[in-house]
């Protein structure tokens, strides 16, 4: 008997995955995919009469948009909409990291040991005041003094006549080889992408069996237009356009695919 299925109902989205079209490698894998929607629109012509009258209304041009958040910033999502790579560091491939770090002094302290090899020595230090914001300035010298500290290999001589307690600022870049790195740059845009949604439902009328349904774009235009809220209830907003292929003599925006023959048996999946 043939697979039919025509009232879809949507349990979640599972994962959205793009796909780069020159090499086939997966450019972002995101798992939390969260108010989705897709827009399709069109432009409209109107024929009229000699009184204006409407006569008929055609249509071209068909766009279809789509928009969602991820609930977790995903930083291969980011280097796609930003057009670049996500860069991962290592002992051939350093990535500049900067560094801030507060030391406490204790009673008779007079050097502290950076966390870190700077790729500058730092020029300037600062005591905090009681509520964590910048106070006395301290300049950089050879040697170090009431106004001045002195910095060599990685050590910094503290400046003389501070007081057990006081907390020092510092500042400063280094070259790490454990680090990632996403950079926008003014002059790269995105590629376009095929993106495939993972649509997680059932049938109206056999809602114990779950499958999954699949949103595939062929050619989509990820949107470089994002506003970020950097916060812990903040989402990963994305969005795109679904292009056609102008040599497809089909000219597919997308495509909605639900096979017969995936049910879901992951009960972490349906989960």
């Amino acid at each position: 008997m043939a697979f039919t299925l025509n009232n879809f109902l949507v349990d979640r989205i599972v994962r959205g995955v793009g796909i780069s079209q020159t090499t086939n490698k997966v450019l972002f894998a995101i798992n939390q995919i969260q108010n989705a929607s897709l827009t399709c629109s069109s432009e409209s012509t109107d024929a009229v009469d000699a009184l204006g009258t409407v006569i008929a209304t055609f249509y071209r041009a068909k766009s279809a948009e789509f928009s969602a958040e991820n609930a977790i910033f995903d930083l291969d999502l980011m280097a796609t909409q930003l057009g670049t790579t996500k860069k991962v560091a290592s002992s051939d491939s350093t990535i500049t990291v900067p560094a801030m770090e507060i030391v406490t002094l204790t009673d008779g302290q007079t050097t502290y040991t950076l966390l870190h090899t700077p790729t500058e020595a730092p020029t300037a230090i600062y005591a905090l005041n009681g509520d964590s914001t910048f106070g006395i300035e301290y300049t950089s010298a050879t040697a170090a003094s009431d106004t001045e500290f002195a910095y060599a290999d990685g050590v910094i001589t503290l400046p003389t006549n501070l007081a057990a307690g006081t907390q020092i600022f510092v500042m400063y870049d280094y070259a790490s080889t454990a680090a990632v790195e996403v950079v926008d740059y003014a002059t790269e845009f995105p590629s376009t992408c095929k993106f495939v949604l993972q649509v997680l439902g059932c049938d109206v009328c056999d809602q114990e069996n779950l499958v999954y349904a699949y949103i595939i774009f062929n050619n989509f235009k990820i949107s470089p237009d994002f506003d970020w809220s950097i916060a812990t209830d903040g989402t990963h907003p994305f969005s795109g356009m679904a292009q056609q292929d102008y040599c497809d003599t089909e000219k597919r925006l997308f495509s909605i695919v639900i096979p017969g023959d995936e049910e879901d048996e992951d009960e972490e999946a349906a989960g």
